[in-house]
């Protein structure tokens, strides 16, 4: 995955001001709870979408969960999603210089829903869900590896090129404690 030069410059002038704050320790295991909600950063690609939206539909085995979603204002067409999923979608006019989001609206919005769970299943970086994930606030964030990956995610997924996403998908939800 390629980083831009100016975002890893950004999140470097970020970790020099910023103290980081420590998430609590997770444990993951067989007899743990799994997770209640889960905040979704979806794919911008229409070949990875169609993917994705399984994983996010509303007759799959998530249908226990409180799932927001989010994503470009020009990707939403390829997602379905019903009423009782928080949908949070951001335009092109709403990114700075450094391809991240401009207002904090957006950030405060999404984090007045206490997520236990972030999952990143853009396999292309994304500055702008990038960014918002390092300031969002949950215990488990799962994403792709990168360069800045360790920074952003607890748990990373090694990308292979040849590999199938369902099968990482399929990894994604036994991470959260859903079962097939």
């Amino acid at each position: 995955m390629d980083i831009p030069f100016n975002f890893k410059l950004l999140l470097f002038w970020k970790n020099l001001f910023n103290k980081k704050v420590e998430n609590p320790l997770i444990e993951i295991s067989k007899s743990g709870r799994g997770v209640s909600s889960i905040l979704f950063f979806l794919p911008e690609k229409a070949e990875d979408a169609k993917i994705a939206n399984y994983l996010v539909k509303s007759e799959n085995p998530l249908s226990d969960c409180k799932i927001g979603l989010f994503c470009s204002e020009k990707s939403k067409d390829f997602y379905s999603h019903k009423s009782d999923m928080k949908f949070f979608t951001y335009k092109d006019s709403d990114l700075n210089h450094f391809d991240t989001i401009k207002s904090h609206s957006l950030s405060d919005q999404i984090s007045a829903t206490k997520y236990d769970a972030i999952v990143d299943l853009n396999t292309e970086f994304c500055a702008a869900s990038t960014m918002l994930i390092l300031e969002l606030d949950a215990p488990l964030k799962i994403g792709f590896d990168s360069s800045i990956a360790r920074k952003v995610y607890t748990i990373t997924l090694e990308r292979r090129e040849n590999a199938f996403l369902e099968g990482y998908f399929s990894k994604i939800l036994g991470l959260l404690g859903v079962s097939l």
